[in-house]
């Protein structure tokens, strides 16, 4: 039998890890008993992590300075990561992958050439483009509150928020967040939202009408304050969902494909041509224009790690998981090899990791040439 190498590094990684089942445990060991070469690469990643460099790497993480540093994020979190099984062994695992790899890297890293060195770009902003036609960079931390005719802003390290000012009319903003950047705001009805990497959010300061309504492009998780007698709708360029008070994900990327993922309460999503589905909690409708609604279910540990710098894809194509580089990274991807594009993979991307370290990852387990030049990932 042949196995594939990724899928066998994975239940490595997961046995190394003891969040291995039973099942698992079982096709590992089968695959080391039978496959030379799988029982090669089980050897040469147990000595990788027994080595006396693996093992003064380990002995030397402040465990309790690197929770004090992430517990913040946990306590913001931890309402929506309570709903997702399945996410504390995903985590464990993804974080021994990021480390091991990190490590790896780090060991085997080559003097780096000027031809490969990636040039030092400014940092991109978050903006907010107002409807006076004032832009103001939310990414300065010169100042935290700033006042405006239409509300008074406070930059937080939850994002922004805002009182309503003297003009209490429905004025609309944008809410723009670039690539490898996202982004929180806290809307005037106490609705809470997230925005990933290269996406946007229409909205106004004070909701006036009957329905509060806002615009989205990209990806974002919005988490509604509910009332009842004023329904809360996200529009994108292919559906329209509406709510009372739920907490979902919104995913509109791809400007054939809007997906979205309900976690909790209830939604009602409407396409192009007037067709309406009904979601329950754990389920999400993925729209086409061709095919219209379908409904399915999905892993919330997975559909929303992103709002924890992770992204997971299994078995899905080089061309797609080079979007996610591109926003993540701003990191603009070329196939020199065509064919590369629709080779498939598994794995994951953490976004506070140098690309590298996937870059890294891909060459080793999938055999896959790639180099950056001029700040493009040439696939070869």
């Amino acid at each position: 039998m042949t196995y594939n190498k990724t899928y066998i590094q994975e239940l490595i990684i997961d046995k190394i890890a003891g969040a291995i089942s039973e099942e698992d445990d079982y096709i590992l060991q089968q695959a080391i008993d039978t496959d030379p070469k799988v029982a090669k690469l089980w050897n040469e990643m147990q000595d990788a992590l027994t080595s006396d460099k693996a093992k003064f790497f380990f002995d030397n993480i402040d465990e309790n300075t690197a929770w004090d540093k992430i517990e913040p994020q946990i306590e913001q979190v931890k309402a929506i990561q309570s709903k997702q099984k399945g996410f504390i062994k995903w985590m464990s695992v993804a974080a021994l992958l990021c480390v091991t790899l990190s490590a790896v890297y780090y060991w085997q890293a080559k003097p780096v050439t000027n031809s490969v060195a990636v040039k030092q770009r400014k940092k991109p902003a978050i903006e907010l483009r107002m409807a006076n036609g004032q832009q103001i960079d939310l990414s300065d931390t010169a100042k935290n509150v700033i006042n405006t005719p239409f509300a008074n802003l406070k930059k937080g390290a939850n994002g922004l928020s805002y009182t309503l000012g003297d003009d209490k009319a429905q004025n609309w903003n944008t809410l723009i967040v670039p690539a490898e950047l996202d982004y929180q705001i806290a809307l005037s009805d106490g609705t809470q939202v997230w925005l990933n990497s290269a996406s946007s959010l229409r909205f106004p300061f004070s909701f006036t009408g009957a329905n509060r309504e806002v615009y989205l492009t990209g990806e974002a998780f919005f988490k509604v304050a509910k009332n009842a007698a004023h329904p809360f709708i996200v529009h994108t360029g292919q559906t329209n969902v509406q709510v009372l008070g739920t907490e979902f994900n919104v995913n509109s990327y791809n400007s054939n494909v809007t997906t979205t993922s309900l976690v909790e309460g209830s939604v009602s999503t409407s396409g192009r041509h007037n067709e309406k589905l009904l979601l329950k909690p754990g389920y999400q409708a993925v729209y086409t224009p061709v095919t219209g609604f379908l409904r399915q279910p999905f892993d919330a540990g997975t559909e929303l790690a992103w709002m924890h710098g992770q992204y997971y894809f299994h078995n899905q194509k080089l061309r797609d998981i080079s979007e996610v580089l591109q926003r993540w990274f701003n990191l603009k991807v070329v196939f020199d090899d065509a064919g590369r594009a629709e080779n498939t993979f598994s794995g994951a991307i953490e976004k506070n990791k140098p690309v590298q370290v996937f870059i890294q990852n891909l060459k080793s387990s999938a055999g896959v040439d790639a180099i950056i030049k001029d700040n493009v990932l040439h696939v070869k």
